[in-house]
């Protein structure tokens, strides 16, 4: 059997070095990055006759004096391109925008496919839309967790997805990856999963609680994490393999959700091991008594 909590006092040590490594970051970096769900402004999907440098682009939209403008490469052909330009509005953009692009490669004939507007107002209310909402998700959850068991158990799962939460951002913040709308609801799905594995471990320790009186808590938790183990790690890997393959072959589109979803994975099942069950144990569940 491995004696998984041996190293909670280290993990713990970890974790808090981690997150505050990330606020450490967030002042460093001037903040996350946001995509134009929540900035405002246009992307555009524009799609080239012939190959062309990604630097020409940037030197052309450069001179147009727009900000926060993100260009990304589709593919590997060198011929399709996502252009985001934060704060821009629509009126004559889309004009502006061919005009700078065609200056710039002439013979080289430019497609539009499509351009998303998303207002500057609209993306304000959309990010305070998207914090009351994960907070509604946290509390609902203690909340659930605290009528189904005790509250010790409720304020470890809680603990474990918050932590889940901020490791995901961290790394977001790190990697300079835009915070979107699929990329909330990955974040979204990660507290689902990251819950679901907790309480898996916790149902087995309450099972565990009844069969194995006069046993130490930390003996119970450890044993029902070990039985718990295996499961985890099947999940955990044919999860990965599922997301893996969608941030290799899913293109844009789905890097900022596969990369969330990757990260969270691993921080999740790291949680449900190493914060909800010593957050449990240090709010005083009994070895003794346990509610049904």
């Amino acid at each position: 059997m491995i004696n998984f909590l041996k190293y909670k006092s280290i993990c713990f040590v970890l974790s808090i070095s981690f997150l505050i490594t990330g606020v450490i970051a967030y002042f460093y970096l001037g903040g996350f990055k946001y995509h134009i769900d929540f900035a405002g402004g246009a992307e555009v999907n524009v799609s080239f006759e012939k190959p062309i440098d990604i630097g020409i682009l940037r030197k052309a939209i450069s001179g147009k004096g727009w900000k926060d403008t993100v260009i990304q490469s589709i593919g590997k052909s060198g011929k399709d391109f996502i252009v985001r330009i934060g704060g821009a509005t629509a009126e004559g953009l889309e004009e502006k925008f061919r005009n700078a692009i065609d200056k710039a490669t002439p013979g080289n004939t430019m497609t539009v496919n499509h351009i998303d507007w998303v207002g500057a107002a609209v993306g304000k209310d959309m990010k305070k839309n998207a914090i009351i909402a994960v907070l509604l998700s946290l509390l609902l959850i203690l909340l659930y967790v605290a009528v189904r068991s005790k509250y010790g158990y409720a304020f470890g799962a809680v603990a474990a997805i918050a932590h889940d939460m901020l490791a995901v951002l961290i790394f977001l913040l790190i990697f300079r990856e835009p915070i979107s709308l699929s990329v909330l609801a990955a974040i979204l799905a990660i507290l689902g999963y990251s819950l679901n594995d907790t309480i898996v471990i916790f149902n087995r320790i309450k099972e565990n609680v009844k069969k194995m009186r006069g046993e130490s808590l930390e003996k119970i938790v450890n044993t029902s994490i070990n039985q718990s183990f295996k499961r985890t790690l099947l999940t955990s890997f044919s999860t990965l393999l599922a997301v893996g393959s969608f941030f290799v072959l899913g293109g844009e589109t789905l890097r900022g959700f596969s990369f969330a979803m990757l990260i969270g994975i691993v921080i999740g099942t790291y949680s449900s091991i190493y914060v909800a069950s010593p957050v449990m144990m240090f709010f005083g569940v009994s070895s003794k008594k346990e509610k049904s």
